[in-house]
């Protein structure tokens, strides 16, 4: 028998980078530096900007590694390549990453208030949460109701003072959390599918969740551009932010119209930006600059 190849140190390097979901957690980290913006007034600080962001990555490596961990057995069959099933990273190493990301988050979010610290340990739960219970049921959108408007929430927890209209982004948002709940399964619905896995997404059917999904994110701007006059100060901040979200939803529209699986694989980071593109934009409006 041939001996089985071990991997590179350079690819074992790149499945340790892969393991947590870049793409996410780019999102959510240049949501979190927009709001600490916003929340100091322009000026979070070096130190408060670092400690916020390390917390916020310490919980989403924590979130993607047992993600991974979760699907591992799936993977195996229907995406081999990916990091655990490709023997690039070791169950024991992913369950690492989530321990470290674990005490990342903790330590740094300490660093603020123990208020600070138990809403990023409450999006944080929600989101292990999602990856254990919630992610292949017709609930999975569940959990992304709790922790993305909390993210706002925890900034100026953190940061500053929370004012009653930063709670307005859970009715507002609700739309926009299906939205990008749907973009985020679309890749894995035939995966799932055929596993019996009922997510929205394999509910609805590729086609029809494609187009809740934009339907969801269009609806979220316009309740946010409606609402904005009522609810905050500067309404226009979200009057000027609500054209481009909107752009975002036509360009995975047109990206979809030219090669459907490319739209499929576009529709997570159009629909993530544009909710992070409202959420700054409300934020903005209720503490403008």
């Amino acid at each position: 028998m041939m001996p089985s190849l071990r991997p590179s140190r350079r690819h074992v390097l790149r499945g340790y980078l892969v393991l947590p979901h870049a793409v996410p957690i780019l999102v959510v980290m240049t949501a979190t530096a927009a709001f600490a913006v916003v929340a100091a007034g322009g000026r979070p600080g070096l130190g408060s900007l670092v400690c916020l962001l390390s917390a916020m990555f310490g919980g989403q490596i924590a979130v993607g590694a047992v993600n991974e961990l979760v699907d591992a057995d799936l993977d195996a069959v229907a995406k081999p390549n990916k990091p655990i099933p490709a023997g690039l990273v070791s169950r024991r190493g992913a369950r690492t990453v989530a321990i470290v990301g674990l005490i990342l988050m903790a330590l740094f979010s300490l660093r603020f208030s123990v208020e600070a610290f138990a809403l990023c340990a409450l999006g944080t739960s929600v989101g292990l949460a999602y990856s254990v219970w919630f992610k292949r049921t017709i609930w999975s959108w569940v959990p992304y109701l709790i922790a993305l408007p909390l993210l706002p929430i925890w900034v100026w927890t953190a940061l500053s003072t929370v004012k009653p209209g930063l709670f307005a982004i859970y009715p507002i948002g609700a739309a926009a959390v299906v939205a990008v709940q749907i973009a985020q399964s679309l890749p894995d619905a035939e995966t799932d599918k055929a596993a019996r896995v009922e997510t929205l997404a394999v509910a609805l059917g590729p086609k029809r969740a494609l187009q809740v999904c934009w339907g969801a994110m269009i609806l979220a701007t316009l309740l946010a551009a409606g609402l904005a006059s009522w609810l905050t100060e500067h309404p226009v901040h979200v009057w000027f932010a609500a054209p481009l979200a909107c752009a975002l939803v036509g360009l995975n529209i047109i990206i979809w119209g030219k090669n459907a699986r490319s739209g499929v694989m576009a529709c997570f980071p159009c629909m993530a930006l544009s909710a992070v593109v409202l959420g700054v934009s409300w934020t903005t409006a209720l503490f403008s600059l």
